[in-house]
């Protein structure tokens, strides 16, 4: 008689197991948390927001560009979720520059339908840009300045990286 499914007589059990193999202890599975928005092939890294111009081959935009609302690659590809809004519509910007303290920047999200409206983001990300290099007078000039992304250091906080060209 084969006693597998249970007790002969009874009701089988109402869960099978999926795989027939050796059982495992419930400290020997592993759990991987589902992966982050954005690139499913990033691993162990941050979420980005990435800035880039539409029809544009390469990624970052400039300042000038961030404060002239230029239309942006991917501009509805982000939900408040993704970025962590709080129940303000806040994010919170970390932007620094190598040899001068960095800032925490509260800039508000606007969106539509549950999507970010990332130029207005990108617009709002800019002045507080300029607004962190007027304050800490930094000699240099803004049309050099380009905004490649933001990487998620917490829920809602997020690090702005930049480059000079």
């Amino acid at each position: 008689m084969d006693y597998r499914g249970g007790t002969p007589g009874l009701y089988p059990p109402l869960v099978q197991p999926l795989a027939l193999g050796r059982p495992h202890r419930a400290s020997s599975l592993s759990y991987s948390r589902p992966p982050a928005f954005g690139d499913p092939f990033r691993r162990n890294s941050p979420p980005q927001v990435k800035f880039k111009r539409k029809g544009a081959f390469r990624g970052g935009i400039t300042l000038g560009e961030a404060q002239a609302n230029v239309r942006l690659a991917g501009y509805d590809s982000y939900t408040f979720n993704d970025l962590g809004v709080d129940h303000r519509g806040k994010i919170y910007v970390k932007i620094s520059w190598p040899g001068y303290s960095p800032l925490n920047y509260e800039i508000p999200v606007d969106g539509y339908g549950g999507l970010v409206d990332l130029q207005s983001l990108t617009r709002r990300i800019g002045r507080a840009v300029s607004h962190y290099l007027q304050a800490n007078i930094i000699p240099i000039p803004w049309d050099r300045i380009e905004l490649s992304h933001m990487e998620e250091v917490s829920m809602g906080t997020w690090h702005l990286k930049m480059t000079t060209n």
